[in-house]
């Protein structure tokens, strides 16, 4: 009987690799593997140098492996028995390098965005118009029949694209928000005071969603009135509709995704009921649990 055995046909040792896709705010190579195998139940495939990167791979032993680091990476693929022990190992070395442009524009590009760079504007950095169209979701302001170009800052936009990725898997093709852009605290008030912390509206890095609709339907999921507030954590919640449980996944995997840094859902206070306020506070990570049905007001967070 041949000996179990794991054997890379792609890619090769020494290919060489560019970080050329983006994922939240980081350039990414994602590199095809495709495996010979004999013999064994199944392959975990890994890099070497990131422990606990790993993936399960099965018949036709084929993946896509997401590489963030530059320099050489090893790619390991383990083959198992049915108990789980490792009876065959193969090993590959690849070369990651960084695309030659790396700017949040280039990002924006590669994304496939329509957009273009604005005028300054007071509390954002690196100011951009973005269509209303991203990535086979449209964004719309709630007043408005259909959207058009939001003003936001440059990082906001690839979380949007993740995004608009996410929620396509729901069948939703429609964002309905209430304000990317407002220069203010949190709580109200100038932040040229220097009197109150400045929301992250005023640096035009969130959004407060309200609505998200549904392809080919006149069904929405709404914030405001499908959540359903109940004690215990935000994730997963206690849902009681198709609708609740799609608005606690969403929120959820915004927060696990890391799509953005802050999440307030209706739990929060009685000022987001209607809607998740999301934004990119910097070394923030935080979608709150709930007590009593409603979050506890943490300073420094929110609208």
């Amino acid at each position: 009987m041949a000996a179990p055995t794991v054997a890379f046909l792609s890619p090769t040792d020494g290919a060489s690799v560019i970080r050329e896709e983006v994922e939240g705010e980081r350039w990414v190579a994602r590199v095809a593997v495709a495996l010979e195998v004999q013999d064994v139940a199944s392959v975990e495939l890994g890099v070497a140098e990131e422990d606990g990167a790993t993936a399960l791979m099965s018949a036709p032993w084929e993946a896509t492996l997401p590489l963030y680091g530059d320099g050489d990476r090893t790619l390991v693929a383990r083959g198992l028995d049915l108990a789980g022990t490792e009876v065959a190992r193969a090993e590959v070395t690849v070369r990651v390098s960084a695309p030659t442009d790396t700017s949040c524009h280039a990002m924006l590009d590669a994304l496939g965005l329509d957009w273009e760079p604005t005028g300054a504007t007071r509390g954002v950095t690196d100011p951009v118009r973005v269509q209303p169209d991203i990535r086979g979701v449209h964004y719309r302001y709630i007043s408005r029949e259909t959207g058009r170009a939001m003003l936001m800052g440059c990082s906001l936009a690839p979380r949007l694209a993740a995004l608009s990725d996410m929620v396509r898997e729901y069948g939703i093709d429609e964002i309905v928000h209430i304000g990317i852009y407002n220069y203010r605290c949190i709580g109200g008030g100038d932040p040229d005071s220097g009197d109150c912390t400045p929301s992250q509206h005023a640096h035009a890095h969130a959004i407060d969603i309200h609505e998200f609709g549904l392809a080919e339907s006149d069904e929405a999921y709404n914030v405001e009135t499908d959540w359903v507030i109940t004690g215990g954590p935000v994730c997963p919640g206690s849902p009681l509709s198709t609708a609740d449980r799609v608005l606690h996944e969403i929120a959820c995997r915004m927060f696990s995704e890391d799509i953005f840094h802050i999440i307030l859902t209706p739990n929060y206070n009685a000022g987001h009921r209607n809607h998740y306020h999301v934004d990119l506070t910097p070394g923030a990570d935080y979608i709150g649990s709930s007590v009593a049905g409603v979050d506890p007001f943490l300073p420094g967070l929110g609208h």
